[in-house]
């Protein structure tokens, strides 16, 4: 059986496109910093345990930012020492089992400045490596990016108050714990080149600045991905890499990058079907059974890059408005409009592209459950890495 036999709606990932990206990747480190790379999954993006467990075998580290997320990972195999523990809340026997494991840590918040501090007394012969994730003003480094909020980012230590200053006067003191990294992650809507080499010398300026001597540099993630038309891994490492070797000696100071969106999108589709055609007062509405809330949840996009497979080969009138809309009772529920095209038909197939980061992860229980996720493999193969939810799934934890 064929993907074009399964009911729809289903998301389906390409194997030879994920590997593209990681191949893409891996050469555009290699290429530009060497061997001393780590290459961290955003569990977060999308937690399939299918994609999480196949790029464990590809030597990913796992990046968390919750209690939930580092079980998973630790259920699929990934030792404690290849895992990243990121966030702006902590819990904090993960906390603990990360860094005593010799996981990367990366401080966000004032409470694990106490944290740090009692363990440290806790194990007086051991020696704690951590890093600390950076606040600084984007706006002024890069006056023509456009920021994910108008007030800058809310994550980290910021620098410009001195606040990142008191963290690591207070780190110094503590005789058996070293700041061996900077979590230098910013989200900007723009995502330019530029921003990644800003952001890699801030790195450079604050290691003089405070007399760091780094063990690793996290530039996060946020990248452009799967898309012809914007910055990819060659661009993005080629700018960082040309700031950091300026002042960081390759072979002593570790690059690591945190790819979700920009390693999974290229990969994933979203494949819906037309049910319905319907005429009200000029416009032709299109009735899928896929929904805005598959692909965009948090209804903040209205751009979504998709291809038409027809049903039928036919001659079709062309229409001047066809609104394609979702399958809830809700009116927001409007994906996009097609203006002098062919007539869609019951039948017919719109399948999203680059569907595969905050879709999966972030689909609710709303109205129809869980799609299927379909691997399509290598060698042709299909196999199936989430079966369809129904009310026997939803129904497992709770009780009347």
């Amino acid at each position: 059986m064929t993907l074009t036999d399964m009911q729809t709606p289903f998301y389906r990932i390409k194997e030879a496109d994920l590997l593209y990206d990681i191949d893409l990747l891996q050469t555009a480190l290699s290429e530009n910093w060497g061997s001393n790379t780590i290459m961290s999954y955003s569990v977060k993006t999308n937690a399939l345990p299918w994609l999480l467990h196949y790029l464990k075998e590809k030597g990913f580290y796992a990046e968390v930012v919750s209690e939930m997320e580092y079980d998973l990972v630790r259920r699929l195999g990934f030792p404690g020492k290849h895992m990243i523990y990121n966030g702006p809340i902590k819990d904090k026997k993960t906390w603990e089992a990360v860094l005593l494991a010799g996981g990367l840590v990366n401080m966000d918040s004032t409470y694990e400045l106490d944290w740090i501090k009692e363990i440290s007394s806790l194990y007086p012969d051991r020696q704690f490596s951590v890093g600390l994730r950076v606040n600084c003003d984007i706006a002024v480094m890069c006056p023509q990016e456009e920021l994910a909020e108008e007030d800058g980012g809310r994550f980290g230590y910021c620098y410009e108050n001195g606040v990142l200053a008191d963290a690591i006067k207070r780190l110094d003191v503590l005789p058996n714990v070293t700041i061996a990294g900077l979590h230098l992650h910013s989200s900007t809507k723009s995502r330019s080149v530029e921003v990644y080499g800003a952001l890699a010398a801030m790195a450079c300026r604050l290691a003089k600045e405070f007399s760091l001597s780094l063990s690793y540099v996290d530039m996060g993630g946020g990248y452009f991905g799967g898309r012809d038309d914007r910055p990819g891994y060659p661009q993005y490492m080629k700018e960082i890499c040309r700031v950091l070797s300026s002042c960081f000696d390759r072979e002593k100071t570790t690059l690591i990058v945190e790819p979700g969106v920009s390693l999974i999108s290229r990969a994933t589709t979203f494949e819906t079907e037309i049910l319905d055609v319907k005429q009200i007062r000029g416009i032709t509405y299109l009735v899928t059974d896929g929904s805005r809330v598959n692909l965009n949840p948090q209804v903040t996009r209205h751009v979504y890059p998709h291809h038409i497979v027809y049903k039928q080969r036919i001659r079709r009138e062309a229409l001047p408005v066809q609104w394609v809309c979702g399958s809830t009772c809700m009116e927001y529920d409007r994906l996009f409009e097609l203006t002098d095209a062919p007539a869609l038909l019951p039948g017919d197939r719109i399948i999203y592209d680059t569907a595969g980061g905050y879709t999966i992860c972030l689909t609710p229980l709303f109205i129809h459950y869980f799609p299927a996720v379909y691997i399509e493999k290598t060698d042709g193969e299909i196999f199936t890495a989430r079966e369809p939810w129904g009310n026997d799934e939803y129904l497992q934890k709770y009780h009347w």
